[in-house]
């Protein structure tokens, strides 16, 4: 197959890709051409099977129908120049690189608030002009004291958009000991309230020193920030924008920053890109302009590289990619059923509340370890399973997949963990087992690296856990190896530790494979500690076989 590619790809995965495809590699970064004619297009693409871009405009549907590509790849989390309704009617996928550039956006952004806070990028400017000169040490004092910032501690800060970019600038924030102000309507108060106030529009901007803007734009939220709400902000507080201009009135914004009813700002994106010199905020001392740079990483080329190396390598293996907008045009993709019933949605939304406890309680980091819950209907058995990274700050629970037990998704639009059959694997043996959590818990993961298993040291342990609880041996993540080791060592227990990889705990039900988890974190945690000092003594072997008794009358009526 031919790969014609424009996007910035890197050396190593070029290199892979070229063992794979027959590839034309023309980045624009090199030849300076981003293809805006449909014709030129049509013509150059028409003996490709395969295009990967990043601003090309292939919004004609023309395109699609004079051309036999059979893969389309885009390097943005946002591929608003495809046509995907065309793509889709050719059968034709659309892989995506979604939060390749989160970081160096959340990065920059607390780049800009420092440099707005202390004058940074208007020192620079001065110290490099005509105007600077010291001559006297008073000349010296007029420039010390004209450059003069603020701190950002007990500054308040808002923040528009708490999506992925949006909760990172947040996250970057907090050391800094600023009170945030964030308003998005779409994201609970649960998820706002690890972070700051949950508030409207109308506080953000008539409280915060510094705004900056991570919503996504639509035609809804077009001029957002608008005459009225800027209007509102402090003649002290500064706006950042680095998300997208049709979410500000620029034109009223030039001119609140030309008469410093406002402080300053600080503009990555504008209405008219690229800029040139005639842009008229480059004249105001108040702005800090960039062109469109602040995904511009060479962390951001080697991220999205690999996603779409891993999504094209499952296409030629005739699989689904991880990320593609059109999963329909796979004749094994699933199309969405009838909406849940009542209970599947509780139980959907009891796995999310059980991730976010993992987090709280320190069990897991980000989107590490997963949950799963079986359901049983009539002669149907399926599985409620966590998606794969997805941080579970940011779940909700349409993120849980359905899958059947041979690990077909059912509903669901992400991908499944890619610890499904680790899960699948023991529901398929255990028929007591309708709830697993495999976590990353502190000192269960300390018995897993050190390849110990947590014996019988304590009465409480023994009723909840079955006892000894063995540790399996490694196994790669996702692989069947894996689960076939975790079953063989977990036998009829409620809980095994994994090798280098945690533990897993299963239980009736969710709740009690979550108490199960406690016990051997707390179990884990005594053994360890007390090993320090010398070899922990065992329970008698009359006690053992009392508490398995209890053990199994838990389990009878699925108490845990």
């Amino acid at each position: 197959m031919r790969a014609f590619i424009t996007a910035s790809i890197s050396d190593d995965v070029l290199e892979k890709l070229e063992t794979k495809l027959d590839i034309t590699y023309e980045s624009w970064r090199e030849t300076g051409i981003i293809y805006f004619d449909v014709n030129e297009m049509i013509e150059k693409l028409k003996d490709y099977d395969i295009f990967i871009t990043v601003a090309d405009d292939l919004k004609k549907a023309e395109l699609f129908e004079s051309t036999n590509l059979k893969l389309i790849g885009s390097c943005r989390g946002d591929p608003f120049n495809i046509n995907l309704e065309a793509a889709t009617h050719k059968k034709i996928p659309v892989i995506y690189t979604p939060l390749r550039n989160v970081v160096a956006v959340a990065e920059l952004t607390i780049g800009l608030i420092i440099s707005l806070a202390r004058n940074l990028t208007q020192v620079d400017k001065f110290l490099h002009s005509d105007d600077f000169e010291i001559i006297e040490f008073e000349d010296w004092i007029k420039c010390y004291n004209r450059f003069m910032g603020s701190e950002l501690m007990d500054k308040t800060i808002g923040i528009i958009g708490f999506g992925q970019i949006g909760h990172r600038v947040a996250e970057r924030l907090k050391p800094f000991g600023v009170k945030l102000l964030i308003y998005d309507p779409l994201v609970s108060d649960e998820i706002v309230e690890k972070y700051g106030e949950k508030t409207d529009l109308d506080m953000l901007m008539k409280e915060s020193d510094f705004i900056t803007i991570h919503a996504v734009a639509t035609d809804e939220n077009d001029n957002l920030i608008n005459e009225e709400y800027i209007n509102m902000m402090k003649q002290t507080a500064f706006l950042i924008n680095t998300a997208k201009a049709s979410l500000v009135d620029y034109d009223y914004l030039f001119q609140a920053l030309k008469n410093r009813d406002i402080a300053g700002a600080a503009l990555d994106v504008f209405p008219l890109e690229p800029i040139d010199e005639d842009n008229e905020f480059l004249k105001l001392d108040n702005v800090i302009v960039l062109p469109h740079v602040c995904g511009n990483t060479n962390e951001v080329i080697q991220r999205q590289s690999k996603m779409l190396l891993a999504d094209i390598e499952t296409w030629l293996n005739k699989g689904i990619p991880s990320h593609v907008l059109n999963p329909e045009v796979f004749e094994e993709y699933k199309e969405k059923k009838e909406p849940l019933d009542e209970s599947i949605k509780k139980c959907k939304e009891e796995i999310v509340r059980i991730c976010k406890r993992l987090l709280d309680d320190s069990h897991v980091i980000g989107s590490a370890g997963n949950v799963s819950m079986r359901i049983r209907r009539e002669n149907e058995e399926m599985v409620l399973i966590t998606p794969s990274n997805v941080n579970y700050e940011e779940m909700v629970s349409s993120d849980i997949l359905i899958i059947n037990l041979d690990g077909k998704v059912i509903e669901g639009e992400r991908n499944p963990s890619v610890e499904k059959n680790l899960h699948l694997g023991i529901y398929k043996e255990r028929e007591d087992v309708n709830a697993i959590i495999h976590s990353h818990g502190v000192f269960s993961t300390i018995l897993s690296t050190l390849n110990l298993t947590l014996p019988p040291v304590m009465e409480e342990l023994v009723p909840y856990l079955g006892g000894e609880v063995k540790c399996a041996k490694y196994g790669e993540a996702g692989s069947l190896d894996l689960a076939e080791n975790v079953l063989a060592s977990l036998e009829e227990r409620n809980a095994v530790i994994l090798a280098n990889h945690g533990s897993l705990c299963c239980g009736s039900h969710l709740e009690g494979a979550y108490t199960v988890l406690r016990y051997l974190e707390r179990g884990s945690k005594i053994y360890y500690l007390a090993k320090l000092i010398k070899e922990p003594s065992l329970l008698p072997e009359d006690t053992i076989d009392y508490e398995m008794d209890v053990f199994d009358l838990f389990k009878d009526s699925k108490k845990i």
